[in-house]
């Protein structure tokens, strides 16, 4: 299991799509409510989120709001350690990606991602992975959210281009 971090939080290092997905549907809420100073960007991430924005995905600026608030947090710089298992994996993974992993292996943290070969290379170096349908299960398990809420939370997400494997989070409990 990972190790928490000084906070007693376990750290989760969400990719783009991930963080698009809640941002997209204006319940960018949901996730820093929960996850709060344990929900981390990497440097790379940020970089695709800032040209989401200037791609026209304005909702998207909700995450950087976050961020200068002090909401949720930015994972320092790569120890060389670091970066030498970033450039090891950038052939295959993007850049926003192979930083989460990176930075979830070395600090023992999760990878939070719903990139098929992405969650295959964390499963292959022994990270601990979630993603968005994770997500949702825990927060409606937890009462977080609600059934209904959930469900029609996904249908939203759906409807702006998440791929998402299930339709109904209900089904699944």
């Amino acid at each position: 299991m990972p190790k928490p971090s000084p906070d007693g939080c376990l750290q989760r290092y969400f990719d783009t799509v991930t963080l698009s997905n809640f941002a997209l549907c204006d319940e960018f809420e949901l996730l820093a409510g929960r996850y709060g100073a344990a929900l981390f960007l990497t440097e790379q991430v940020r970089v695709e989120l800032a040209e989401g924005l200037s791609a026209g995905y304005f909702k998207l600026g909700v995450i950087e709001s976050e961020i200068a608030q002090g909401r949720i947090s930015v994972a320092t710089t790569m120890s060389p350690a670091e970066a030498h298992f970033y450039r090891e994996l950038i052939p295959m993974l993007g850049s926003g990606e192979a930083s989460c992993l990176t930075m979830a292996h070395h600090r023992s943290g999760i990878v939070v991602t719903d990139d098929l070969l992405v969650r295959r290379t964390c499963t292959l170096h022994g990270v601990h992975v979630t993603g968005t349908i994770g997500i949702l299960k825990v927060m409606c398990k937890d009462r977080h959210i609600t059934v209904e809420a959930t469900d029609a939370l996904l249908a939203g997400m759906v409807i702006q281009g998440f791929h998402s494997p299930v339709r109904r989070i209900s089904d699944l409990l």
